[in-house]
């Protein structure tokens, strides 16, 4: 009976462990959440071309109202690449409901102004080709009440960049936030998260307040938490590895949300970028705004291939020396594509693998 009890303490303590790993904040992790952050990007047109659709759903029931007269919501503001706000509005969905909408309907939702602040050079050719920005979204209810205060992680999304008339199509999930509490639920399902762990991994002020971070810190303590440690720690160092891939007349986009502005003092980061023989050159890698989408090869060092396809991957890696650097949050994608016969053609996006110590 002894050994049976102690059997039963070991699974106890593996599932303590190991379910965590599956929703763990700090980390970006395809579970559901309440806010999220949702990058867009759309040909200069605002009309045709290459456009960036959103898909939202309430996987755990937690809008309100009827499908003929949905009062649960989604708030979201638009912001430039310097995270400047031009733009707001409102989803409205029901329990179970499946929102959806997209970049043109944003666009012809604004202001000339405001279009013209989200008008981006992508190409580098010094003529603005695209708007790009993202969104902030906050899951509330009919009041404007964050339902992120009821306790819900209910939601999860998908963010896709299309141009169907030339074939091409790319997607993935939308990172969400998770709403966390340091109590137990009286409904809906929060992420626990205790101190000294929670100053770390969560957001105590500001419109993303009780909701997870995706900082050096934030991941560093998310794999302390699991690994049963019992004290907080800093981190020292931040990576993160985007992939390369560009064939002729392809293009491979590199995308970064952070939540700073001039992060680093010199505007940029110096990084490795590695080919596919493990020969390696450095490059200055811009990072001076919240939200980053350029065409990679215009800052790649050109004498890592001599011929097509280039390929490789970037190991950028910072120093977290300071608070705020080791409070920045950072994601990234990475969007390819080919253009040629029918098998020639495709889309793919990615996003960039993150680690820390």
């Amino acid at each position: 009976m002894k050994k049976f009890f102690i059997v039963l303490s070991a699974l106890a303590a593996l599932m303590l462990c190991v379910v965590p790993a599956q929703a763990l904040v700090g980390v970006n992790d395809d579970v559901p959440g309440s806010d999220a952050i949702v990058p867009f990007i759309c040909d200069i047109s605002g009309s045709t071309g290459l456009n960036t659709l959103f898909v939202f759903t309430d996987v755990g029931a937690g809008w309100t109202g009827t499908a003929t007269a949905p009062t649960g919501r989604l708030h979201y503001t638009v912001n430039t690449t310097r995270s400047v706000t031009v733009h707001d509005g409102n989803w409205r969905g029901s329990p179970r409901d499946v929102v959806s909408s997209d970049a043109f309907t944003l666009l012809a939702e604004m202001s000339t102004t405001a279009k013209a602040a989200l008008a981006k050079d992508i190409d580098g050719d010094g003529t603005n080709d695209h708007y790009a920005g993202y969104m902030y979204v906050e899951n509330m209810d009919t009041t404007g009440v964050a339902l992120a205060q009821k306790e819900t992680n209910n939601v999860v999304g998908q963010f896709y960049l299309v141009n169907l008339a030339a074939g091409k199509a790319a997607a993935a999930n939308i990172p969400m936030k998770e709403y966390s509490t340091t109590l137990a639920a009286t409904s809906g399902t929060p992420a626990i998260v205790n101190e000294p762990f929670r100053n770390e991994m969560v957001s105590k002020a500001g419109t993303d307040i009780n909701m997870e971070l995706w900082s050096a810190n934030a991941l560093l303590n998310a794999q302390r938490l699991q690994a049963g440690l019992l004290t907080a720690a800093n981190a020292t160092q931040f990576w993160m590895f985007p992939r390369i891939f560009i064939v002729e007349g392809g293009v491979n986009w590199m995308m970064y949300w952070l939540s700073a502005n001039d992060a680093f003092a010199s505007g940029v980061v110096h990084v490795n970028v590695y080919n596919a023989d493990e020969v390696a050159l450095s490059t200055n890698i811009p990072l001076d705004d919240e939200w980053h989408i350029y065409d990679a090869a215009i800052h790649l060092p050109a004498g890592l291939w001599t011929a097509y396809p280039h390929e490789g991957w970037i190991d950028m890696t910072w120093a977290t020396s300071t608070a705020a650097l080791r409070t920045l949050e950072a994601i990234g994608w990475v969007y390819q594509q080919a253009t040629g016969s029918a098998s020639e053609s495709w889309t793919v996006m990615t996003p960039m693998w993150r680690d820390v110590d």
